[in-house]
């Protein structure tokens, strides 16, 4: 059966948010910061951004990258 485009959608969204997820805990653990560091620093809970299930403003994620020191194209490079 073909998917319509929308349930096509609905389906690659829910594989992109995670994968943005897992990035976000990646470059965290990488850099060696606990969620309560990183929420203490920025008052942005990152535990909910990296269990894939809520939307991430591109807002927040410019300042997670800033946080990081890594460009958002060098953030979706690796995805």
């Amino acid at each position: 059966m073909l998917l319509t485009d929308f349930e096509y959608l609905n389906n690659t969204d829910s594989a992109f948010k995670r994968k943005v997820a897992l990035q976000i805990k990646t470059l965290r653990k990488q850099n060696q910061v606990t969620q309560e560091k990183f929420f203490n620093e920025t008052h942005i809970n990152i535990a909910r951004l990296e269990s894939g299930i809520i939307d991430i403003r591109l807002e927040t994620l410019r300042k997670i990258c800033y946080y990081f020191n890594v460009s958002l194209a060098g953030f979706f490079q690796e995805i």
